[in-house]
């Protein structure tokens, strides 16, 4: 079982990430982002997960809202939607193929 808290600390912690819906968009539009975190209070998340799909780059939906996100990721601010350009290490894609 993975630890899903501990996953996303680590990967924003050691990897290299893009936190919000304007670098998250610019990131996949220049594809750079490997992987899409979004909460499920994401105020931009159809616009995202289109885009996404589009680029065809992998999507975790966050089981909670943009607050506990941010608390996941160790940020001391809310969290909607970030994209990940390096994994740092961590186990952050095994995410999206247990889903």
């Amino acid at each position: 079982m993975i630890d899903i808290g501990k996953t996303l600390k680590t990967t924003v912690k050691k990897g290299k990430v893009k936190i919000g819906a304007r670098q998250t968009k610019l990131n996949i539009n220049n594809g750079t982002a490997k992987l899409i975190v979004i909460a499920k209070n994401c105020p931009l998340s159809s616009e995202i997960k289109k885009l996404s799909k589009k680029k065809k780059i992998p999507i975790f939906n966050y089981n909670s809202n943009s607050i506990d996100l941010g608390y996941a990721c160790g940020k001391a601010f809310a969290v909607s939607v970030f994209a990940v350009l390096d994994e740092g290490g961590s186990n952050i894609k095994q995410l999206v193929d247990k889903r």
